[in-house]
């Protein structure tokens, strides 16, 4: 499911977070990351969905649920199955895990040179830090790098935090959708940024 999460601020003027640095993801931070998934998507979707979807989600799709299929993703990029994929990860200099971001080819047109994120996550309690700021910048790069031309994200269209993140930092809104959420179909907005190497990270 398309899912984004705002931030907007905590950076220095090159860009970057004290004591945040960013790195490849590896399979020993699949736990992590399952933790920092469930909860930013918990906490960022309270209320942009029906009750009945969003209490399926707490009750079933537990930390250990997502990190099993991390390990899968993370197993996938280290046998080479998705050589053009982008999965990264943000910790601070103690080395916990505060963010995650993964990208690679758009699904629906995979000749075109178009990427997608598909995740992009920063723990509740470190956001508005700059941190996805930084997540997005260095997948931005690692797509480009692997060939595609230009990126989207799609997002909950009520979700406006986020949409209000993307549109800061130059995405415009190209297409729209739904997402099948536990059987409710939830309308979905997509940004794009017609060229990856040009996307405009600083903009406030």
């Amino acid at each position: 499911m398309p899912r984004g999460l705002e931030q907007v601020s905590g950076r220095r003027d090159d860009g970057t977070v004290p004591n945040v640095g960013t790195r490849p993801a590896v399979g020993a931070d699949a736990d992590q990351m399952g933790l920092v998934m469930v909860e930013s998507f918990l906490a960022a979707h309270r209320g942009q969905m029906p009750q009945a979807a969003y209490r399926k989600r707490v009750a079933e799709w537990t930390p250990a649920v997502s990190a099993q299929a991390w390990g899968r993703a993370l197993a996938e990029l280290a046998d080479g199955r998705a050589q053009r994929d982008v999965l990264l990860v943000a910790e601070d200099d103690g080395g916990r895990l505060l963010g995650i971001v993964s990208g690679g080819a758009a699904e629906e047109e995979l000749s075109t040179g178009a990427a997608e994120i598909g995740a992009l996550y920063v723990s509740p309690v470190r956001q508005r830090e700059g941190i996805g700021r930084s997540l997005l910048r260095a997948a931005a790069a690692g797509l480009a790098e692997h060939g595609f031309t230009e990126l989207r994200i799609s997002v909950l269209t009520a979700n406006l935090p986020a949409r209000a993140f993307y549109e800061a930092m130059g995405g415009r809104a190209v297409g729209e959708g739904t997402v099948d959420e536990e059987g409710y179909l939830l309308p979905i907005t997509v940004y794009g940024w017609p060229d990856v190497r040009a996307l405009d990270l600083d903009r406030e």
